[in-house]
C-alpha cells in the first residue's frame, strides 16, 4: 500500500465553474478555442455560443439541480454544450452519441430534465422518441444565458460518470465540482501542461476519459483544443501536424495506428506530441519499443484510471524504460492504492462521493476504501501492474489472462471492427482462449495469432478458437455481454464437434 500524507482539499472554497469560465474569459476573444478538420471557433465565439445556449436550456426548463444528457460526437457543439450546462450550474453527464437504446433509459433512470443530441446523425429513429419532452428543441428568441455560472460550492454535485455494475444495471459515478476538477488538474500538473501545450480529443467525448483529458484538459490550461470527430489516421496526422498538438490519451489501438503510420510514412507529422498515456488495458511492451522508434520525441505508456476516480497512477516522466514498460505508475498525489486479496482498492481526493443508483455490490467501503474490482499487483514502492477485470480474468493453466489487453491489440488489426476474448472450457488448461470477432474482411485463426505475434503478446495470450459476429452483445451502458458470448462459443463449438 502507499500511505500518502492527508492532503487538504485545494478546492474547498472555490466556484470551479466561475474559475474556469473567468480563464477562458481571460483569453484573447480572438485566438483559436477549439478545432475540427474543417472548422474554428474563436474564444470569443465559443462564450457567446455557450451563453445562447443555456438561454435556450433554461427556457425549456433547465435549473442549477436539472441533469443534462449530451449525446454528441467530437464536435464544437459539444464543447457549446458543455460550457451551457455549467453556466446553467446543472450537472452534467456525457454519453457516447452512438449509445442506441441507453440514452432514453439513462434519461429515465436519471430523471434527466434535458437530452440533447445531433439531430442530423438520429434522423428520425423512433427510439429517440422515448425521450419526449426531455429531448432538446431549439428556441428561438430565448433571451441569453447568465455572464457567468450560477454559483456552485466545489462540494455540490456537477458531473455523472456513467459505469456499469457486475450485473450490467447502470450506475452513475456521482462527482462533485472538486472531485471532477482535480481528476484533471493531476495530469495537468504531472505532465506540466501550459497554453502552449494544444489538446488533441481523439477518444470519444462521450466517455470520461476524452471529457476529463481533452476538453476540461484545454479548458483548465487555456490551450487550443482540436477535435477528430471521428477515428482515422490520416485525418489525426494532419490535425496534430496542423495544430501543433502536445498531447493526448487513446486506447491501444489508436495507438497502434499512430505508431505504424510513422512507421510507413516517418514521424514528421507527430514531431510535437509529447505526450500518448494509454487507457483501457496495458500496452505491450513490443509497441512500446516501436514506438519509441517511431516516436522519439513522446513519452508513451499505460496508466490506471476509472470512472469513479478519474486517472489514479500514472509514470513519473523520468521513469526508467522498465519501469514504463512494465507498470501503470504509482499514485498520483492526493491518491492512495493497495491490493487486498489480489483486488485494487483506492481512496482520495478524486474519488466520486457515491453512486446514483446505490453500491449493489459493496465497493464503497467505511473507511474511505473503494475496491474497483480490478486484478492487480502492487509492488513495495507502490509501483502497480494491472492485470484487468477481476471477474473477467481467464485463468488459463495456472495464468491469469486478462482479456482486456488481447481486445485492445487485436482492435488494431485491420479485419477487425470489434472482438471479444472469451474463455471455454478445457480439461487440462481449465479454460482456453476463443477471439469473437465483427470483421470487415476476411480473417483465419493463424492470421489472428501471428498478428498477436507481431504486437508482443505472449504465445498463452493468442486465441485458440475464432468465430464471427454481427454485433458484439452490450449491456445498456455499453459493457460486453460476456455470458451471453459465453454460452455462444459452447454452443458454436459443439455444433462444429469440437467438443
Amino acid at each position: 500500500m502507499t500511505e500518502q500524507p492527508q492532503l487538504v482539499d485545494p478546492a474547498s472554497g472555490r466556484d470551479l465553474a466561475a474559475e474556469e469560465w473567468e480563464r477562458l474569459g481571460a483569453r484573447d476573444p480572438n485566438a483559436l478555442a477549439v478545432a475540427e478538420p474543417e472548422r474554428e471557433i474563436s474564444v470569443g465565439e465559443l462564450m457567446g455560443s455557450a451563453r445562447a445556449r443555456a438561454g435556450e436550456l433554461i427556457a425549456q426548463g433547465v435549473s442549477p439541480d436539472s441533469c443534462v444528457i449530451v449525446a454528441r460526437p467530437n464536435v464544437i457543439e459539444f464543447v457549446v454544450d458543455y460550457l451551457a450546462v455549467r453556466l446553467c450550474g446543472a450537472f452534467l453527464i456525457n454519453l457516447p452519441w452512438n449509445a442506441g437504446t441507453s440514452i432514453p433509459e439513462l434519461a429515465e433512470i436519471l430523471d434527466a430534465s434535458c437530452v440533447i443530441i445531433t439531430e442530423e446523425l438520429v434522423g428520425d429513429d423512433p427510439l429517440f422518441d422515448q425521450l419526449g419532452e426531455r429531448r432538446f428543441r431549439a428556441v428561438e428568441g430565448a433571451p441569453l444565458g447568465p455572464e457567468k455560472p450560477i454559483a456552485k460550492a466545489a462540494d455540490e454535485l456537477a458531473w455523472m460518470a456513467c459505469t456499469s455494475g457486475t450485473t450490467g444495471t447502470p450506475k452513475a459515478a456521482m462527482h462533485t465540482a472538486a472531485t471532477w476538477h482535480r481528476q484533471t488538474e493531476v495530469f495537468v500538473e504531472h505532465f506540466e501542461l501550459t497554453a502552449d501545450d494544444p489538446i488533441f480529443v481523439s477518444s470519444p467525448v462521450g466517455h470520461a476519459v476524452a471529457l476529463l483529458f481533452g476538453v476540461c484538459m484545454a479548458l483548465q490550461t487555456s490551450a487550443p483544443m482540436v477535435l477528430i470527430p471521428r477515428w482515422r489516421i490520416d485525418v489525426a496526422a494532419d490535425l496534430v501536424s496542423r495544430y501543433k498538438c502536445a498531447f493526448t490519451v487513446a486506447p491501444t489501438p489508436f495507438l497502434i495506428d499512430v505508431v505504424t503510420h510513422a512507421e510507413t510514412h516517418g514521424n514528421a507529422a507527430w514531431k510535437s506530441l509529447k505526450f500518448f498515456p494509454s487507457a483501457g488495458a496495458p500496452v505491450p511492451r513490443a509497441l512500446v519499443r516501436r514506438a519509441l522508434d517511431a516516436l522519439p520525441d513522446c513519452q508513451v505508456w499505460s496508466y490506471f484510471g476509472t470512472s469513479e476516480a478519474g486517472a489514479v497512477t500514472a509514470v513519473p516522466l523520468d521513469a526508467d524504460l522498465e519501469t514504463r514498460l512494465d507498470t501503470e505508475g504509482k499514485a498520483l498525489p492526493g491518491m492512495e492504492t493497495r491490493v487486498v486479496d489480489g483486488e485494487l482498492e483506492l481512496r482520495g481526493l478524486q474519488l466520486m462521493s457515491k453512486y446514483w443508483t446505490g453500491d449493489p455490490d459493496g465497493r464503497m467501503k467505511a473507511d474511505g476504501w473503494y475496491a474497483t474490482g480490478d486484478a492487480a499487483i502492487q509492488r513495495a514502492d507502490g509501483y502497480i501492474r494491472m492485470i484487468g477485470r477481476a471477474r473477467d480474468i481467464i485463468l488459463r493453466g495456472g495464468e491469469n489472462i486478462s482479456p482486456l489487453e488481447i481486445e485492445n491489440a487485436l482492435l488494431g488489426h485491420p479485419s477487425v471492427e470489434d472482438v471479444a476474448i472469451i474463455p471455454y472450457p478445457d480439461d487440462r488448461l481449465g479454460s482456453r482462449l476463443a477471439a469473437v470477432i465483427v470483421p470487415t474482411a476476411p480473417i483465419d485463426l493463424d492470421d489472428l495469432r501471428s498478428y498477436c505475434d507481431g504486437v508482443g503478446l505472449a504465445k498463452a495470450k493468442w486465441p485458440e478458437y475464432l468465430t464471427e459476429i454481427d454485433s458484439i452483445p452490450l449491456s445498456v451502458i455499453g459493457k460486453v455481454r460476456r455470458d451471453q458470448l459465453e454460452e455462444m462459443v459452447v454452443e458454436r463449438r459443439q455444433r462444429d464437434g469440437l467438443d
